[in-house]
């Protein structure tokens, strides 16, 4: 009995969600409603164990000189709870951002710019060409479409000199072509995102029809 129990919960919240294809109702929002309590609490319940009891504590004990600025920055966002105490939690804030953007700045610079121009400038190596299916040409149409991409995001004013404008005028092509690039890029990801959804919702509702089915005892 106990192993029919999260089938049946998890059938009764699929026709929940699904019913929010006929409009909003209020089935539908109770499930939204679970569905975030239970993403809040698990959240909370692995932030107590995980960081509090298991990283902050013991350093606190360790070593209460290390710890206190953690602890210190920690109490004064608990302050934005408080309207009056609100601006000083601004200091945690900014805190947090300054260093959250240097991280997602080194990222980009060392995870995503630098292993796209290494792999870019190895399109053209020997080895690369003889893995492409096409060769040359596609070890082309990576360098050719790398550095078009990257020209479609600059942004300049043309000189007022002859050698200006044909120059503006090379930047502005090199662009266009980047941005077709980006367009069959975003067509892809729009592609890919559509086929994963259409997977989960076939998934979901043969969920539903194999238990529907089980439930009647074919």
């Amino acid at each position: 009995m106990v192993n029919l129990v999260g089938p049946v919960v998890g059938g009764v919240l699929t026709i929940f969600v699904l019913s929010y294809l006929v409009g909003d109702n209020p089935l539908y929002r109770l499930a939204l409603h679970i569905f975030v309590g239970i993403v809040v609490g698990y959240s909370v319940g692995i932030v107590v164990r995980e960081i509090l009891l298991g990283m902050a504590l013991p350093e606190l004990l360790s070593n209460p000189g290390l710890a206190i600025v953690p602890f210190v920055l920690g109490f004064l966002l608990l302050l934005k709870g408080f309207p009056k105490l609100a601006f000083v939690g601004n200091f945690s804030i900014a805190y947090l951002i300054g260093v959250g953007t240097a991280v997602a700045l080194g990222g980009a610079l060392l995870g995503t710019l630098g292993p796209q121009v290494e792999a870019t400038g190895q399109a053209l190596s020997g080895s690369s060409r003889t893995a492409f299916r096409f060769g040359l040409l596609d070890s082309l149409m990576v360098v050719i479409g790398t550095v078009c991409t990257l020209l479609a995001f600059t942004f300049t004013r043309p000189g007022s000199t002859a050698e200006g404008f044909s120059w503006q005028r090379a930047l502005d092509a090199a662009g266009w072509i980047g941005r077709v690039f980006l367009i069959c890029a975003f067509g892809l990801a729009f592609a890919g995102a559509i086929t994963a959804s259409l997977s989960i919702f076939i998934s979901r509702i043969q969920y539903v029809v194999d238990l529907a089915l089980r439930a009647v005892g074919l």
